[in-house]
């Protein structure tokens, strides 16, 4: 069983036309590929895993650009050492898609 890496940044789009431009203009404004990669039921899923706190909250901080996109349902920098640290940039995956 895999354990989650203890900083991660996590991104969720709608993956639809304008979520693969996204995902393309997202990928190719970053160093390093997500180390996991999920499409499900319309939507994408991205991971990205960090040796250091500081280095995932340097990485959702520059990602932050890309929050106001309708199609970015979610954006989390997550700390699995201490959660009360995770950061939340957008949560918007209980919205329905069409309201």
């Amino acid at each position: 069983m895999a354990t989650l890496p203890d900083y991660d940044v996590i991104v969720w789009l709608y993956y639809n036309k304008f979520g693969e431009k996204l995902e393309k203009d997202i990928l190719s404004s970053v160093d390093i590929e997500p180390y996991d990669r999920n499409e499900y039921d319309g939507v994408l899923d991205m991971h990205w895993s960090f040796e250091t706190w500081d280095d995932a909250i340097r990485f959702s901080k520059y990602l932050q650009k890309f929050v106001k996109n309708p199609n970015v349902i979610f954006m989390k920098a997550s700390n699995t050492k201490n959660s009360d640290d995770s950061i939340v940039y957008k949560d918007e995956r209980y919205r329905k898609q069409n309201s």
